[in-house]
Parts: C-alpha cells; structure tokens; sequence
C-alpha cells in the first residue's frame, strides 16, 4: 500500500511548498478561487492549517508523521506520540475528530459532534473520509507523494485528472510543479503547459510555472508554441512582463525563438511594461539586425511619445542603428504627434549615425521632419543640429532646398545661418541654394541678417 507521510522536522511538505511558491509569509489565500487556507507552523513543531470553503471552516492541528491510505479517505498509522486533529465548523455545526497514536503505535480515534463524543464507526470514519478528501484537494497536504502516486499508476494523464479536481490555483500550481519535475516527454510537456495555461486562473501561478521551467518549455518549436499559448492566457502585464524578461535572459535560448516569443508582447497593454520588455532585449540580447528590426517594429505598439522616445533613443545610443532597420526607424516618427519628442529622436540620430555618412538616406529623414514637425520653433532646431555635422555640398544643397516649409522669417534665418560657414567654404551652386532658400524669408531685416551671414 502506497503511504503519505508527515515529517516531523520538516514540518510536512507544507513549509517546503509554500517556500518554493515564494510566499511573503507563512499565510496564503485563494482571492480567485472558491478556497482559502492559512498555513502556520509554532516553534514546538506542531503544524495547523486553516481552510475556508464553501461556508465550510476546517482546522487541523497534527505533530508526527501521519501515513494516508491510497485512497486517502482514512489515516492508517501516526509516529508515536503524534497526532492530528481535524476540525470542521459549517453553519453552526461543529465536528472533530482526534487520532493519536500509543507507544505501541496503535491508533486511538475519537469522533465529536459538539462537545459528545460519537462512536467512530461508523459516523466518524465516514466522515473522516469525506472531509480528507476535501482537505487533501484544498491544501499542499501530502501533495509531493500524491503526486508521485498519481504518476505511478497513470502518468501525465493521471496527475492532470486529479488537478482537473482541485480548485485552489495555489494548490494546483504546486502539483503542476511537481509534475514538472518529472521526466516528461515533448507530447506530455505540451499537454501539461496547455492545461496550465487553462486551469490557472491567477496570473501569478500561471506566470510561476512558466518562470520556473523554461528550459524545458523551450527546448523545440512544438512546446514553444504551446508555452505562447499559455502566456497569452496571462492578463497582467506586471506577470506577462516577468515572463518575457526571464526569456530575454536566457542565453540559451536562440533570437529566433525570442522572435516568436516577444509576439506575445503584442498582448502587453501598459506602455510602462513594453518599454521594460525592449529595454530588457537591448541591455541582454546581442543588437544584431535582426533583433533591432523587432525592437523597432514593437515600439509601434507602444502608444505614448514618451516611451516611445526612450525605446527609440536606447536603439540609436546602444549600437549603430543597421541600414536595413533605418527606414523601419524613420517610420516610427510618424506615429509620435509631439514635436518636442521627434525632435529629441532626430537630434539623436544625426549625432550618432552622422549626417555626412553615405550608408544612410539623408533625403528620408529631411521628407520626415517636412512631413511631421509642424513647429518652425523644433523645425529650426533640427536644421541647427545638421548644420553642426560635415555635410557633402549635395547634402547641403538638399537641407537648404527643405527649409522653405519653415513660416517664421525668425526660425528661417536661425536655421539658414546655422549653415553659413559652410556655405561660404563652398561652391556657387551651393551658395546659390542659400540664396534661394533666404528669399522666402518676407521681412527685410531677417533677409539682410541670412545674406549678410554668407557675405
């Protein structure tokens, strides 16, 4: 006969769980589920558990180690001199039941229904058997050696069935983790990722089991799909962003399988959190093409200009912005509606792709600024930044060409003068451009300032 056992030191597999759920105390309720059960353990070795559910309170105290039989509706044998004691309050009734065990180690049951004590055969043996069975699918009690059981004698299917059973999310999490321990298949990996991902109501269970097994749930496309699957079940971003940044750190893991993974990002509505998630990826991931070109194209997913203009400037500063991902960047800027923040973005990029460089389209980012800074004010402070980078004469000619959209005869001539040294250093047809560009400027005063700079 299969046994569960008690340890008297290790206090049951109680404190051992609730140390691998991470819990801030020795207390843990269920807000999500139908049960809530308290844990305690006092310094003279005794453990008790408290359990609501359903209108029903439950209290069990014990000390021993306590051996359940396979069917856990009886307890067959207690260490000597332990003990437990199962309490049950439900709408004004109250049972008990004492077992304790004599220093032969023979059993001694007592049943109460209030304060009379009651024959233990037959009342108090069934309902021992009822209220175990309720106990056992409410707590981590014996959950290790039923657990094992289960598995013994059907497998993946056998533990699931039985989890299938259990309502509490806290005590199904610890079964799935128990589970996971196991040397599961491919095939039975899957089914336990996507019953997980199903049957876990709580985002930080369902996030727990993914967290702490991700080798595993990564190692092949087939449970990578169902380990996205079962993130897309996450409705926190607090939780879904967790997950994601565990998988952006491991090393093992390879671009292209992260590649499908950050789709799940898609699912992250907090702008906060997508921001986290990038940065994560450009602070541990190498910033190759490919890597970037997805960095960027998430960024669009990101609504608000002041993330986005974090994300976007970590991708310049962190690495050489590739040529193949600049237009992709460039499209971005379209989606920001602040000028302050396009601005601050295409200031970045001109100091550090270098206005002069040939490998990038200088034509693109001067149809961006025409096209998405309405203000002369940031328009102009665009223009004073390329003028303070080498331009080819062609480059110059084509900055000077994009000036006229600016209104303000003021702005006009801060931008236009922010290139005179270099026009005066350069050929007819570029100081011809300059002149050209300063006659749209309509007030005398303004004009004379914007020649007189070139003279």
């Amino acid at each position: 006969m299969t046994t569960l056992f008690i340890k008297r030191n290790q206090i049951f597999s109680i404190a051992l769980l609730a140390f691998l759920m991470v819990l801030p105390s020795s207390t843990h309720s269920q807000s999500r589920t139908k049960s809530k059960s308290n844990y305690s353990i006092s310094n003279d070795g005794k453990g008790r558990i408290q359990i609501t559910n359903n209108g029903k309170e439950f209290q069990i105290e014990y000390e021993g180690d306590i051996t359940l039989s396979d069917d856990d509706k009886d307890i067959i044998a207690i260490s000597n001199g332990g003990f437990v004691e199962i309490e049950q309050s439900s709408f004004g009734n109250r049972r008990r039941i004492v077992i304790e065990s004599d220093r032969n180690g023979n059993l001694i049951k007592k049943y109460y229904e209030g304060r009379t004590e009651k024959d233990f055969n037959p009342e108090g043996k069934e309902w021992l058997a009822d209220v175990l069975q309720e106990i056992v699918r409410s707590t981590t009690l014996a959950a290790e050696a039923r657990v094992n059981r289960f598995y013994s004698k059907g497998g993946v299917n056998a533990v699931l069935a039985e989890i299938g059973r259990i309502e509490s999310d806290y005590v199904n999490a610890a079964y799935f983790k128990l589970l996971l321990e196991k040397n599961l298949s491919n095939d039975e990996l899957v089914k336990t990722i996507d019953v997980a991902g199903k049957k876990l109501e709580s985002d930080y269970y369902l996030a727990s089991i993914l967290e702490s097994n991700q080798k595993a749930f990564l190692s092949n496309s087939q449970t990578v799909t169902a380990y996205i699957n079962a993130a897309k079940s996450i409705e926190s971003d607090h939780y879904l962003t967790s997950v994601l940044k565990k998988v952006v750190n491991d090393k093992s893991i390879t671009d292209a399988q992260m590649e499908s993974l950050l789709e799940i990002s898609k699912d992250v509505k907090s702008d906060h959190y997508m921001t986290q998630i990038l940065t994560e990826v450009m602070d541990n991931r190498e910033l190759n093409s490919q890597n970037i070109s997805r960095i960027i194209s998430l960024s669009r997913e990101i609504q608000s200009d002041h993330y986005k203009t974090q994300v976007l400037k970590k991708v310049i500063n962190d690495k050489e912005l590739p040529v193949d991902a600049y237009d992709a960047f460039l499209g971005t800027l379209g989606d920001i509606k602040s000028d302050h923040y396009i601005t601050t973005i295409i200031s970045e990029l001109i100091d550090n792709i270098g206005s002069s460089s040939g490998r990038y389209s200088l034509n693109k980012l001067l149809d961006i600024v025409k096209n998405t800074v309405q203000s002369d004010h940031y328009a102009s402070t665009i223009f004073k930044k390329m003028g303070e980078h080498d331009l080819t004469e062609d480059q110059l000619i084509a900055v000077l060409n994009s000036l006229s959209h600016i209104q303000s005869d003021h702005y006009m001539t801060q931008a236009l003068s922010s290139f005179a040294d270099k026009v005066r250093r350069s050929s007819e047809r570029v100081k011809a451009a300059y002149r050209t560009a300063a006659k749209s400027i309509g007030s005398d005063t303004y004009y004379g300032r914007a020649i007189k700079a070139i003279d």
